[in-house]
């Protein structure tokens, strides 16, 4: 009789269905997911597909892949796909053994008694609590994806920014070095035309200003360039790694395109607000009957005609908490409020951003332009004063004055196409879509896709 129950208990459990409990068909087939159909199954368990699984990924930003906190980012949608499995692991049947063994208590001689059994249940409704669990563990891994996706972005962003000082720098030292060659070329002159009194303190310390004011470009930019290299550095890169290529007209491209983007942050939010609605689902699911296949088989291993067992329904329903479940759904709901606030403050920052690019952008041609027509003026008036210095018509503090002040206007140029550039990087930025600045959105979506 005893292993009669025990088989019926155990063909229950493990059954898919039953005939004779017609709810039971109702419940979604506990079988597990492939692995495979658990990461990529749906658009609500995995992020932006890339369009090209063969696409290779850029040695640089491979490298970038290896820090810690990107490794660590990796980690947790490891951890998220666990989750999944977990959870979907409590639709499978649960089977315990069960064993005691002690002394008779109603027998004045000491004898050992053991008994053995098994116990056997298995979730049939819940009012759907499992399967919103379930959603919310998958959408977790998405929500992971997102915020690894998220931070290749933000690291992508620091290499850039770091790359374009370098740059900067580069182009400033090389204006530098021209310009400190011609004060020393014509200091020797300067310094006797001024003890002869050819020439006035005033013109001098002209001279001197605009020495110290290259001085001061100079060194700001190789302050910015050094912290720079310590960034490359840190991200693996080395000097033979090209910096990234960036394109700078790119942004234009957004003026239609803001509202319809569905830019990596604003998924986050919008999969955080799908987590939050599927926990509230969860939580109302509770207010529902738990109906529970259950059943259990204990007998005495010296008395097997004692054998006890059980077989039925298992039927638990909530009845008071005291309000918690409402505080709970209340909380959850103010935190969607919260995220949706969210989301409108980030569309307004796009637009802002833009409208303020576009703006920048104006001033950014109108002083482009007239730094142009400076720089090719200062070449016209040194030839002027050169013509005249060999006429005896002009000073050679004049002459370096004016080749001191054609360099400054260089570095003024060169400096505006950084403060351009960064503009455009800031814009980027704010959108949370680097990776769009330098063409790797596909690359970045393949390497934070689940496996």
């Amino acid at each position: 009789m005893l292993i009669r129950l025990i088989f019926i208990i155990l063909f229950f459990g493990s059954a898919g269905c039953s005939p004779n409990l017609p709810f039971l068909s109702q419940q979604a087939k506990p079988q597990k997911a492939p692995k495979e159909a658990v990461l990529n199954s749906t658009d609500e368990t995995s992020a932006i597909k890339p369009k090209d699984k063969k696409l290779r990924i850029d040695p640089r930003l491979a490298k970038i892949l290896n820090s810690p906190s990107l490794v660590a980012n990796k980690k947790n949608i490891e951890a998220a796909q666990k989750t999944v499995l977990v959870v979907q692991s409590q639709r499978e049947p649960v089977v315990t053994a069960i064993s005691n063994v002690g002394p008779k208590l109603d027998n004045d001689d000491l004898e050992l008694d053991a008994t053995g059994g098994i116990s056997v249940t298995r979730l049939i409704s819940d009012g759907g609590a499992l399967g919103a669990m379930i959603k919310s563990a998958q959408l977790n891994v998405k929500a992971s994806e997102l915020l690894y996706a998220q931070n290749i972005n933000r690291e992508l962003m620091e290499v850039i920014k770091a790359e374009q000082a370098i740059l900067n720098f580069s182009e400033i030292e090389v204006i530098y070095n021209e310009q400190l060659a011609v004060y020393n070329e014509n200091l020797p002159l300067i310094q006797t035309a001024a003890k002869a009194n050819i020439i006035s303190k005033t013109d001098v310390l002209k001279l001197e200003q605009l020495k110290l004011k290259s001085e001061e470009s100079f060194l700001t930019a190789k302050t910015s360039a050094d912290a720079a290299k310590m960034i490359r550095k840190k991200h693996g890169l080395t000097d033979s790694d090209k910096p990234f290529s960036i394109n700078i007209q790119k942004w234009k491209n957004f003026e239609q395109e803001l509202t319809d983007i569905n830019f990596v942050i604003i998924q986050l939010i919008d999969t955080q607000i799908n987590i939050i609605e599927k926990d509230i689902a969860a939580i109302e699911a509770t207010y529902s009957a738990n109906v529970a296949l259950a059943g259990t088989a204990t007998a005495n291993v010296t008395d097997f005609d004692s054998s006890l067992g059980f077989v039925g329904l298992n039927i638990s329903l909530p009845v008071k908490d005291g309000g918690k479940r409402n505080y709970q759904i209340q909380e959850k709901k103010m935190q969607i409020e919260a995220l949706n606030q969210q989301k409108n403050d980030l569309s307004l920052l796009h637009m802002t951003s833009f409208k303020a690019l576009q703006n920048f952008q104006k001033i950014y041609k109108l002083r482009s332009k007239l730094l142009l027509d400076q720089i090719e003026n200062s070449k016209v008036i040194s030839e002027d004063i050169e013509l005249k210095l060999r006429a005896g018509a002009a000073s050679v503090i004049d002459l370096a004055t004016e080749k001191m002040n054609f360099y400054d206007l260089r570095t003024q140029r060169a400096s505006l196409e950084y403060q351009n550039i960064n503009e455009v990087i800031n814009f980027f930025q704010a959108l949370g879509h680097q990776c769009d600045l330098t063409e790797l959105c596909d690359q970045i979506n393949l390497v934070t896709i689940s496996k």
